[in-house]
């Protein structure tokens, strides 16, 4: 089984418990965390590094890590500072908006110093998101990241997961983003991001960086998409996953492009769903098959069509079931759950 090690943000999300919406339930959260747990939930080995407060909700969150079987030896404490917090509302149709407190937190303040504690040989996926490119040293921190990970010949996962409320200036949001590709083989995107990601890059569309994401998909066609998608895999990227709600999840590589349907479903909530589509992607994309008689290794097998369909079609699936409760690491399924 293969190891991964995710960094970025722990936080609590204060999830609402009435229909007003004015009584919420802390529940440990943060994408790259939910990663690290769906990993973990499915059978697999993870690590989570990141900043970590010494409150009540970090010693909180500490622990819910621990007891989903997720590593902790990477955290690092950060005495003084708080834990992040982020308002989840949800609508008739489980989808959520965020409102974040994340000034001065812990989660903020890993460094690369940080990273050079890691014993990179243990490690076989590293996996983070844009959620910590939104301040200059953080991003830094989250870049030498990829490039020691890079430097030990480990699988790079990227997940762009825009949170356009994190940023005090989304005019640098695209180049930040974009400055990542080139560490990385696995992009997942929603087609919402990778639109406006595409429109930030069309420097005649000065509305672009103040769009929303919604607003970045209404305007956006299909050429600056299919435009976009072969920009990523100029920059070295190896293989691209791009969900879109209920329609299929595109796989497209250098090589081959496929996709497969997602099941129709009654969403509960969808906070965790992508997250738990990455983690369930990575997971199954490392499983020992027995019909991989040739021992591919990772970097491999994201030219094997069979090992990526297998892996998309688990994904989907744990995505879809995560969509089924809600809060994100209860929601997240075991291998069990999964069949």
């Amino acid at each position: 089984m293969k190891v991964l090690l995710s960094f970025g943000e722990v936080l609590v999300d204060l999830l609402p418990t009435d229909a007003t919406g004015k009584q919420h339930q802390p529940i440990a959260g943060g994408a790259p965390a939910n990663v690290a747990v769906g990993y973990a939930k499915l059978g697999g080995k993870s690590y989570f590094a990141g900043g970590i407060s010494t409150d009540p909700y970090g010693v909180m969150l500490t622990a819910a890590l621990a007891e989903q079987g997720v590593a902790t030896d990477y955290l690092a404490e950060v005495p003084g500072a708080p834990t992040a917090t982020v308002q989840v509302y949800l609508d008739e149709q489980g989808e959520r908006t965020f409102e974040f407190n994340r000034n001065g937190t812990a989660d903020m303040r890993y460094s690369k110093q940080h990273f050079d504690t890691i014993p990179w040989q243990g490690i076989d996926i590293f996996h983070l998101c844009s959620n910590t490119f939104t301040e200059t040293a953080l991003f830094n921190t989250s870049l030498y990241g990829a490039h020691c990970a890079n430097a030990f010949n480990k699988l790079v996962s990227f997940d762009v997961n825009l949170r356009l409320s994190l940023w005090q200036d989304t005019s640098l949001l695209a180049e930040r983003v974009e400055r990542c590709f080139s560490h990385t083989q696995v992009l997942k995107m929603s087609r919402e991001e990778a639109d406006y990601l595409a429109l930030a890059r069309d420097k005649s569309l000065a509305r672009a960086r103040e769009m929303s994401l919604a607003e970045a998909r209404s305007s956006s066609g299909k050429n600056s998409f299919e435009d976009y998608l072969q920009f990523c895999l100029a920059q070295g990227v190896e293989v691209i996953l791009v969900t879109d709600g209920a329609n299929p999840v595109q796989c497209i590589s250098a090589r081959q492009r496929f996709s497969v349907p997602v099941p129709q479903i009654a969403a509960v909530d969808t906070t965790a769903a992508g997250d738990s589509f990455i983690s369930g992607f990575l997971f199954a994309l490392g499983l020992e098959l027995e019909y991989d008689l040739e021992h591919l290794t990772l970097l491999q097998r994201l030219e094997s069509r069979a090992h990526l369909e297998a892996a998309v079609a688990f994904a989907i699936r744990c995505g879809a079931m995560t969509c089924g409760q809600k809060g994100a690491f209860p929601a997240l399924p075991t291998l069990a759950q999964i069949g």
